[in-house]
């Protein structure tokens, strides 16, 4: 075989390749958005699901009591995903140690929701000053 026709072949199957590896490539796309936001729904109502099943809020309230603060009931959450879950808790009159309290009752309310398989939360508190 002469020299110029093994660089002709070389080269086919070069081009060849890049072609098959560009289509491949081309395949494995990240999620669309639309994977995302349906992931994201299913992840949020998996999680609300929970909280519900396990009277998540009503044992949180009660461990909250038992501990000495004065949780006004109400609790709100924003769930983006399993992995980014928040939770807003409100109570009345906390700790002069503000700082300690919270990261108290951060600790308080991961335990309880890991120990039901929820993960974590990002815990804020409010004070009620009424």
């Amino acid at each position: 075989m002469k020299s110029s026709n093994k660089v002709v072949i070389l080269l086919s199957f070069l081009l060849l390749t890049v072609v098959i590896l560009i289509i491949v490539l081309a395949n494995l796309s990240p999620e669309s958005d639309q994977d995302l936001y349906i992931r994201s729904v299913n992840d949020v109502e998996v999680v609300t699901n929970k909280l519900t099943e396990t009277d998540f809020q009503q044992k949180l309230i009660t461990k909250l009591k038992d501990e000495g603060y004065k949780p006004t009931g109400s609790i709100g959450y924003t769930i983006f995903s399993m992995e980014k879950k928040q939770m807003t808790i409100v109570l009345h009159g906390i700790d002069s140690n503000r700082s300690k309290a919270e990261n108290y009752i951060q600790e308080l309310t991961n335990q309880l929701s890991s120990s039901i398989g929820l993960g974590t939360f990002e815990v804020t508190i409010l004070e009620d000053n009424d």
